[in-house]
């Protein structure tokens, strides 16, 4: 895996983003930095040979929200080997974001598997008045997609949405004439290596594929058969 991304890394000389992903209706999604939170969620106990109790049970989960940078794998393994040691924690990452660099996804994509984390596009918001936290339907956008398919178990509530668009590298001139940004495609060799990154997470290629078609001032929002079709992930953790 990490000559998949040393050769990815030597593919980019140019600064390497996906643009800002916009939801359906053109409404922008925020774009600060990714950053990680500790979560308590409660709930009963499950019943065990047709026998329920009143007994409840505890899980500190991870939100992950904000912009991907090529940064965020790192402080992602520093945040769970900071929380190892918790005996209520879980690899379950909630997972919110418009997107980001898509060599920086792909280095979260990795971190995520190594430690085997189930991944669920949510967000989690406090219910008023107590302390108890209800969970909601979310995006992930652009890039986001591909730290995505390293989730080990992937959940894409049927509320929740996965966008695809085609990558994008960013030059800049410095001539200083109107608009100086020069949007141009991603090189053959990094969609290569974004391929062969997305089949060795067990996610079908053709995803890939298919969001090099989109124009990266849009957003394709995937298909319920497009998600099964491609096994990018199922609608339920259960």
């Amino acid at each position: 895996m990490s000559a998949l991304i040393a050769r990815i890394g030597l593919a980019v000389s140019v600064a390497l983003s996906a643009t800002a992903a916009v939801l359906p209706g053109g409404v922008a999604l925020a774009a600060e930095p990714m950053s990680f939170e500790l979560l308590t969620i409660a709930g009963p106990a499950p019943c065990a040979k047709r026998r329920c109790s009143n007994a409840e049970i505890k899980a500190d989960v991870i939100s992950a929200q904000g912009e991907i940078t090529n940064d965020t794998a790192a402080s992602f393994l520093s945040f769970v080997q900071a929380h190892g040691g918790d005996p209520d924690f879980r690899p379950l990452v909630l997972l919110s974001s418009p997107g980001g660099t898509v060599v920086g996804a792909m280095k979260l994509g990795l971190v995520l598997r190594q430690v085997g984390a189930t991944v669920l596009v949510a967000r989690a918001r406090a219910v008023d008045g107590s302390d108890d936290l209800h969970v909601m339907s979310s995006s992930c956008m652009s890039a986001c997609v591909y730290a995505f398919f390293g989730g080990k178990r992937r959940i894409i509530p049927p509320s929740s949405h996965l966008g695809i668009h085609q990558m994008a590298i960013y030059s800049h001139s410095f001539f200083g004439l109107g608009d100086d940004t020069v949007r141009s495609k991603g090189t053959p060799e990094l969609v290569s290596a974004l391929s062969a990154y997305t089949k060795m997470m067990g996610v079908n290629p053709e995803a890939i594929a298919e969001a090099e078609q989109v124009d990266p001032t849009s957003i394709h929002i995937l298909t319920p058969k497009e998600i099964a079709r491609w096994r990018v992930g199922t609608p339920r953790l259960h």
